[in-house]
């Protein structure tokens, strides 16, 4: 082993802390990054996507096409939005997981507010107008570090 990594203990002996995020936390969190990944179930099997999201009025919102996988699988609950962060060359990070339902957003004056908030344009391509709503039944995060 080198110098560097001799103190470094792997296994039962490694030096990580980790130590659960409050609410208030997994916000902040939330607001801070924009990427995530959602997962939903689209006929009968679970779907992973990654989004980009914004997060307002105690929900995330994100948009997508009006007739893709995603539109096509609303409303729905026991739905997931993971978001987190790493730094390998620290071995620290951290990781908040909402659970909740989706839905579109129908009401027009929402959609107004949406379309002025979101500053990123999808990933994805093709045309993507239709705002995905999550409602939070739960949040939940962790952060890890090397004591």
């Amino acid at each position: 082993m080198s110098e560097v990594n001799s103190s470094f203990r792997y296994g039962h002996e490694a030096r990580h802390e980790d130590y659960e995020l409050d609410a208030e936390q997994c916000w902040s969190l939330l607001g801070s990054s924009g990427v995530g990944r959602f997962a939903f179930v689209h006929e009968g099997r679970i779907a992973i996507y990654p989004v980009g999201y914004l997060v307002y009025a105690g929900a995330i919102h994100f948009r997508t096409s009006q007739e893709g996988t995603v539109a096509r699988s609303l409303p729905q609950d026991g739905i997931a939005l993971q978001v987190d962060a790493t730094q390998p060359s620290v071995q620290a990070g951290w990781s908040v997981l909402v659970s909740g339902s989706a839905e579109a957003v129908e009401d027009a004056e929402e959609l107004t507010e949406l379309f002025g908030r979101m500053v990123n344009e999808p990933w994805a391509g093709g045309v993507r107008d239709r705002f995905v709503r999550i409602r939070p039944d739960h949040l939940s995060g962790r952060r890890v570090y090397l004591a």
